[in-house]
């Protein structure tokens, strides 16, 4: 299970990366959201309809800043890991887009203040999250969201073989994730299983 001992292997990943001709940045060995028919969908379908200039932003495990680019015009920015290093790789991609860095313990945002939130994002994080944490997150999500904001969500599915053959990805389905909405007054927007063969994503607003 991918408890958070585990999910530290990503600082020495981050801290040791080197570009090359195949990965430019940290985490394009996973896809590229410009290219990759898959990815451009969650573009469409989880970004475009809920993003806008000049929100407060907020997302959750930025890594090497693979969705974070699509965040650029937002009024403030505010990045939380688990893994500090990625702070430095971020300013260093994105130079002239100061934000908010907050370090988290796990499964907690409480330097980030309640209601101050326009959109929050977070994409191949929970999937290396166990249910009870991720049951946490959604209950920060919640208290960090404004009224209206929204929250998109992406989470493994181990019903999915790729996600049920792969240890490091969390005991979740789908039917799990609305157990855990469910003890939130989140409210579920959009909920997909289709666009990706071993993960779900699901959209939700405060």
């Amino acid at each position: 299970m991918p408890s958070l001992d585990w999910n530290r292997k990503w600082s020495h990943m981050i801290a040791g990366f080197v570009s090359s001709a195949a990965e430019a940045h940290f985490g394009d060995r996973w896809g590229d959201p410009e290219s990759e028919r898959p990815l451009r969908a969650v573009r469409r379908r989880f970004i475009a309809p809920y993003f806008r200039p000049g929100q407060t932003v907020l997302e959750i495990g930025s890594g090497g800043g693979r969705w974070t680019q699509y965040f650029q015009g937002a009024g403030a920015l505010i990045v939380v890991e688990y893994n500090p290093e990625a702070f430095a790789y971020l300013r260093r991609r994105f130079p002239d887009r100061p934000f908010t860095a907050y370090r988290t313990r796990g499964y907690e945002m409480a330097g980030v203040p309640a209601a101050s939130v326009d959109f929050a994002f977070t994409f191949d994080v929970f999937v290396h999250v166990e249910p009870e944490g991720i049951g946490a997150y959604l209950g920060e999500i919640e208290r960090v969201l404004r009224p209206g904001g929204v929250a998109v969500v992406h989470y493994g599915n181990v019903l999915k073989r790729i996600a049920r053959e792969n240890p490091g990805f969390s005991r979740m389905t789908r039917r799990r994730m609305d157990e855990l909405i469910g003890r939130t007054r989140l409210a579920v927007i959009d909920h997909d299983s289709t666009i990706l063969p071993h993960s779900n994503l699901v959209a939700l607003s405060r």
